[in-house]
């Protein structure tokens, strides 16, 4: 699986790529949000999942979340964010995310939730 993850916390990219390591998946990291947004535009069939933070530098994730359904409806988009009011959660839902992930998380639920929406 080809996984966009446009997170600025370079921690949490460290430790999500271990987990992907370890589940043969291919993660691609991204600090900045317009670098990101560009990686998925110039390709955006070479994506099985995106996840995406909202607070990033250049270009915020809920503008990069509705950018990417005008440009595709099938690619998962899992929010994964510090934002964890129900405000928060339903527009980033409203704005195209399939699932919205508050932080701190538990990575393997995390990547249940990544498994499940690319089987579908």
């Amino acid at each position: 699986m080809n996984v966009l993850m446009i997170e600025d916390n370079e921690s949490v990219c460290e430790m999500m790529s271990m987990f992907f390591e370890k589940e043969q998946f291919q993660g691609h990291f991204y600090h900045d949000g317009l670098e990101g947004y560009n990686a998925y535009a110039e390709s955006p069939s070479k994506w099985d999942i995106v996840l995406l933070d909202i607070n990033l530098p250049s270009m915020d994730g809920i503008t990069i979340c509705r950018n990417i359904r005008k440009i595709s409806k099938e690619t998962p988009i899992i929010m994964l964010t510090a934002q964890d009011s129900e405000s928060d959660q339903v527009i980033g839902l409203e704005m195209g995310a399939d699932d919205y992930v508050t932080k701190p998380f538990s990575p393997l639920t995390l990547m249940a939730r990544m498994k499940a929406l690319y089987r579908r």
